[in-house]
C-alpha cells in the first residue's frame, strides 16, 4: 500500500530529472531570468557562451548589462506579444568581447497577466555572422568594381535575354541606363553572328578576344571586342554565358583607315613606270614598287627586310654608294646618274630622298 501511495511521487522526480537533464545537457544557452536581468537559473552552454568560469559566476551578473537597449526592448515587446522567435542581436560578454546571438523568448505571466520572469533560449551566431558580413563585404567589393568597370559586363542566356549588367554594358549599346538595357536581346545586336558564338561556347566553354561588328539599341554600327564564358548545369547544358564587351570602334576605323591607306599609296607607287623604293637606317628594304622589283628580276616582297649591300654587293664601291650613305648621313636631297649595276645597258638617274626612318630612291630610265 505505501509503495502505491510513493509512486505519483517517484513518477514526479523522475520527470523532474529528465527535465533537468535536458535542460543541462541543452547545447542552447537556456536561462530564467527577472524583468530587471537577474538571473534565476542558467545551463551550461549559457555559462560557455558568455565565457563564465562557472554557473556561480553566471547567476551573480545581470543579463541587462549584455546590451542594455536591446534588453528593455525585449521587455516590451513581451508585454505584448508572450514570445519572440529568432532575435539578433549584439552583446557584450563579461569579458568584453563581442557576440552575435539568436534568441527565442518566452514571458511567464501570474495570474493578473503581469509578465514575471523571461525565459530565454540563446544560441551564439557569431561565427555565421561574421561569414555573412563578410560575405556581404565582398558581394559589396565586386558590385563596385562590376559597376565601375569600363568594360561591359553583362550575364545572359543562351537566348540574349540580359539578366544582368553593367553601366558600361548600357553606355556601350546606347542605352540610358542598365533597366533599359534588360528589356533588350543582345542577340539583336548580331543576329547572323549569335548562333555561331553559342554553337562555339557548347564545344569550347569560353571564348576570347572574338571580334565583330554589331549594331547599338539606335542601329549604329560598332566594332566589339569580347571574352565570353559559358555556364552549365551539372548535365553539361550551357544555361548562361558571362560576357565582357570593350567598344573597339576607333581602332578598328583607325586601323582600316591606315590599310586603305597604305593600299592606295602601294596603288600610286605600283602604278610608277620608273624603280621606287625605301630603305630604312639598317639599309633594309621596308617598300620597292613593282618597276624596281622587275630591275633585279624578283618579286617585291622577297626584298622586303633584306639588306641592300648584302643582297646587291655589286653596288658597294659605286657612286650608288656612295650618294645613298651621303643622303642617310646629311639628310639632304640628292640628284645623279649612272650607269646600271646589273644591266649596262640601262642608264638611270636617282633622286634620293631623305625621311625620319630612312630614304627612299626613284630612279628613272634614260634612253641613251
Amino acid at each position: 500500500m505505501k509503495d502505491k501511495e510513493f509512486e505519483p511521487e517517484k513518477s514526479l522526480k523522475e520527470g523532474e530529472e529528465k527535465y533537468r537533464h535536458w535542460f543541462e545537457d541543452d547545447l542552447t544557452g537556456d536561462f530564467i531570468a527577472t524583468l530587471d536581468g537577474r538571473l534565476l537559473q542558467c545551463n551550461q552552454s549559457f555559462v560557455e557562451i558568455y565565457g563564465f568560469e562557472d554557473q556561480g559566476q553566471a547567476l551573480d551578473f545581470n543579463i541587462t548589462h549584455f546590451n542594455p537597449a536591446d534588453w528593455a526592448e525585449l521587455i516590451d515587446r513581451l508585454k505584448k506579444e508572450g514570445k519572440i522567435r529568432g532575435h539578433q542581436s549584439q552583446h557584450i560578454t563579461p569579458t568584453k568581447e563581442k557576440i552575435h546571438v539568436v534568441s527565442n523568448l518566452v514571458g511567464v505571466f501570474n495570474d493578473s497577466n503581469e509578465l514575471v520572469q523571461v525565459k530565454g533560449y540563446t544560441f551564439d551566431d557569431t561565427e555565421r555572422k561574421m561569414a555573412e558580413l563578410s560575405l556581404k563585404e565582398s558581394e559589396k567589393k565586386y558590385r563596385l568594381l562590376f559597376n565601375e568597370d569600363l568594360t561591359g559586363d553583362f550575364i545572359a542566356t543562351p537566348e540574349g535575354k540580359i539578366l544582368e549588367c553593367n553601366p558600361a554594358f548600357a553606355a556601350i549599346y546606347g542605352f540610358k541606363d542598365c533597366t533599359s538595357a534588360l528589356e533588350w536581346n543582345i542577340s539583336e545586336s548580331n543576329p547572323f553572328d549569335w548562333p555561331f558564338l553559342m554553337t562555339r561556347l557548347k564545344k569550347e566553354r569560353k571564348i576570347l578576344g572574338y571580334q565583330s561588328w554589331q549594331r547599338k539599341s539606335d542601329g549604329l554600327r560598332i566594332h566589339v571586342v569580347a571574352n565570353l564564358m559559358g555556364i552549365f548545369d551539372d548535365s553539361g547544358e550551357l544555361v548562361q554565358l558571362k560576357g565582357y564587351v570593350f567598344d573597339d570602334s576607333d581602332r578598328k576605323l583607325t586601323e582600316q583607315e591606315l590599310i586603305h591607306s597604305h593600299k592606295q599609296t602601294t596603288e600610286i607607287l605600283n602604278s610608277i613606270q620608273d624603280g621606287f623604293v625605301a630603305l630604312n637606317h639598317y639599309w633594309q628594304f621596308i617598300f620597292a614598287n613593282k618597276r624596281a622589283a622587275e630591275y633585279v628580276k624578283v618579286d617585291p616582297e622577297d626584298l622586303m627586310g633584306q639588306n641592300i649591300w648584302e643582297m646587291f654587293p655589286r653596288l658597294i664601291g659605286t657612286k650608288q654608294e656612295e650618294i645613298f650613305r651621303k643622303v642617310m648621313d646629311e639628310e639632304e636631297l640628292q640628284e645623279f646618274e649612272a650607269q646600271g649595276i646589273y644591266n649596262p645597258d640601262l642608264y638611270f638617274k636617282f633622286i634620293v630622298y631623305p625621311f625620319s626612318d630612312g630614304i627612299s630612291i626613284l630612279y628613272i630610265e634614260k634612253v641613251v
